[in-house]
């Protein structure tokens, strides 16, 4: 019998053993799995976030983490194909010029991202996609999400989030922007899709979900053919807050076939210029706009077959 204990108790030993050095070794490749800004050295902050970015695509797939604190931006960084950029939740880019912040390559990903432009100089895109990349296909992983931009320099200048086409090929397609919060920017979200010298470009089928909007000029700007060979359209905007202020033209002007939009729209009344806050061109149709108590007074319908639901 005691021969038997002895047996047991040398296997669960054996067992714990080999436990904690699974754990260990797990421990490590998961720390392999991730890059640390702060590992990283450069003239500036923009400098090393943009070297622990440019390890991580080397390495393909990787996940770049930054540390909770506030990083000085003053030049642009670019997100390489299959890096995710992770903010911890006390992370903060103070931008400091005029330049674009955050440009995304294809499979490329940020999450968590809390941005604030700090000068008032500042005049360019702080989130920006370029068709030339290629995003597309559902299995796909390029995605925006759990972001806060925040102009407080008050100049109401740059763009919170660009989608740009306008080459051969030029596509941005099946891409999520999920919880985005843009204040005190000249427009907050810009799709525009130009005609290229031959072939085709296209901003379609992306999802902008739970997005808010609050003191911006021009609210959501989409600006394209009504289809190919330059065409935004089939992009819905879900669960739509917007907040508008003095300064605040125009809540949406629209372009493309079939985009979407719902969610609420308050305080008209801050809105001090009596023009028409929803532009529908010549170029929409099949626009669906279901924002309540909304007047029809404050809408022009240029294209063809929108549904306005107030």
């Amino acid at each position: 019998m005691n021969f038997m204990k002895k047996i047991i108790g040398f296997l669960i030993c054996f067992l714990l053993i080999v436990f904690v050095i699974y754990q260990q070794i797990n421990s490590v490749s998961n720390h392999k799995e991730k890059i640390y800004v702060e590992d990283f050295k450069g003239a500036n902050d923009s400098a090393k976030i943009q070297a622990a970015i440019d390890k991580a695509h080397k390495n393909k797939l990787k996940t770049v983490m930054l540390d909770d604190r506030k990083y000085t931006i003053s030049s642009p960084i670019i997100v390489r194909k299959g890096v995710k950029l992770l903010f911890g939740y006390g992370t903060k880019f103070i931008v400091e010029g005029n330049f674009r912040v955050l440009e995304l390559e294809q499979n490329a990903s940020i999450e968590g991202a809390y941005v604030v432009i700090n000068d008032p100089e500042f005049n360019s895109e702080v989130i920006y996609l370029d068709g030339k990349y290629k995003y597309y296909n559902t299995w796909n992983k390029t995605q925006v999400k759990d972001v806060n931009i925040i102009n407080w320099s008050e100049s109401n200048q740059g763009t919170g989030i660009s989608l740009y086409a306008g080459g051969k090929g030029h596509e941005i397609s099946f891409v999520n922007f999920e919880n985005i919060k843009v204040a005190g920017m000249k427009t907050g979200v810009k799709l525009m899709a130009e005609e290229p010298s031959s072939g085709k470009a296209w901003i379609n089928a992306n999802r902008f979900l739970n997005l808010s909007l609050e003191d911006c000029v021009n609210m959501i700007y989409i600006n394209s053919g009504s289809t190919i060979p330059n065409e935004a359209s089939g992009n819905q905007f879900t669960n739509l807050q917007i907040q508008p202020s003095g300064k605040t033209k125009s809540i949406l002007k629209v372009s493309g076939q079939y985009n979407k939009f719902e969610g609420m729209f308050w305080d008209l009344d801050k809105i001090t210029l009596q023009n028409n806050v929803i532009e529908l061109t010549e170029n929409s149709m099949g626009t669906s706009i279901d924002i309540p108590s909304l007047p029809m007074s404050r809408i022009t319908d240029s294209g063809q077959a929108n549904i306005l639901n107030q």
